[in-house]
């Protein structure tokens, strides 16, 4: 096939049809809340939430347990959270939206065959994701650091860490090998940052 082809039948291809088409707006629906997984787990927000404790000083929060969660600041107290554990709710709460929309679209009887599979392959995809994150959040504790909110998705990790100083390399070392080691992402693509 030469470049005049081509052009011919990109030119005559019904773009109308395709635009149209259940699969083209399945599929645009799930990298939207793709990328607003990401971004709302990557920009906290200081909205005052809810927490029920439980015996042990835990909470328990959708899926996820915060173990040893201070009291903190008289800020954090009035808010009911600190950084750290406001980014854990906020990743939790997008992951739960997320989630429902693909469950929504795997269990809707109109949806394609091609839709409700990419949608079960998701919903698989972000549980690893989940996994990966809880097991590297608590390598990281053990390494020392009080607190860390770990974000995987889309092949590409963020690691946030409790510390008043900056990371040495070392650190950042031992931070991007244990990623590296539950998900198999690579340094280039993970970033380690530190939170006061």
């Amino acid at each position: 096939m030469n470049f005049k082809e081509g052009l011919k039948k990109v030119k005559e291809f019904d773009y109308g049809k395709f635009f149209g088409s259940k699969a083209f707006l399945i599929g645009g629906c799930v990298l939207i809340i793709a990328a607003a997984v990401v971004v709302n787990a990557l920009i906290p927000t200081k909205a005052p939430t809810v927490e029920e404790p439980t015996e042990g000083g835990a909470h328990i929060l959708g899926n996820s347990v915060l173990a040893g969660v201070d009291s903190g600041s008289e800020d954090d107290r009035q808010t009911g959270t600190g950084y750290f554990e406001q980014a854990v709710i906020n990743r939790e709460n997008t992951r739960n939206e997320a989630m429902e929309v693909l469950k929504a679209i795997a269990d809707s009887p109109e949806a394609l065959a091609d839709a409700k599979e990419q949608a079960m392959l998701d919903i698989a995809a972000m549980a690893e994701e989940m996994s990966s994150e809880a097991t590297i959040e608590q390598l990281v504790k053990a390494k020392g650091f009080e607190k860390c909110v770990c974000v995987v998705s889309d092949g590409k990790a963020s690691v946030i860490v409790n510390s008043e100083e900056q990371l040495s390399a070392s650190q950042v070392a031992q931070i991007l090998e244990i990623v590296y080691l539950e998900t198999g992402i690579q340094p280039a693509n993970t970033k380690v940052m530190a939170q006061s």
